[in-house]
């Protein structure tokens, strides 16, 4: 028995109105959009996004209680930005569905993936060639 385990309004009625020797195709509609990202795009994501979170609080405390080191520059070069990227990203697939409005989702999605890039890439050019993420943190806490 073929069954759509995502809907399970459709187990009751095919236990009452099937026979039990048949077995029952389900298929979408053809002008019934199936949606492109299933249950598992929504955990990895979940998982991502808890994972820039953690990852966050040691890089925070390092810093902290060592002072400026480039391996934590570099580290929180690419983990904050990613963390930020992940968070608008949530956003415009909240506030700006794909369904209503399919050319500013993808506008969306575009300009955050560029200005994520150039975070990434200023971030690196600020570590390597100025004094570094670390210390302009500490030079903003005592300013």
């Amino acid at each position: 028995m073929n069954m759509n385990t995502e809907d399970p309004s459709h187990f009751f009625i095919i236990l009452i109105a099937e026979p039990a020797n048949e077995t029952v195709k389900m298929e979408p509609k053809k002008n019934e959009q199936t949606p492109e990202n299933g249950y598992a795009h929504g955990a990895y994501h979940w998982t991502l996004e808890r994972f820039s979170a953690v990852s966050l609080i040691p890089l925070m405390s390092t810093q902290a209680i060592y002072g400026a080191h480039p391996i934590c520059d570099g580290l929180l070069g690419v983990v904050l930005p990613f963390h930020l990227y992940l968070g608008f990203e949530s956003c415009i697939i909240d506030y700006i569905p794909k369904r209503e409005y399919p050319r500013l989702h993808r506008a969306a999605n575009w300009t955050l993936l560029g200005t994520t890039g150039l975070v990434m890439w200023s971030c690196f050019e600020f570590n390597t060639n100025e004094i570094g993420l670390t210390e302009l943190i500490q030079r903003c806490w005592t300013a």
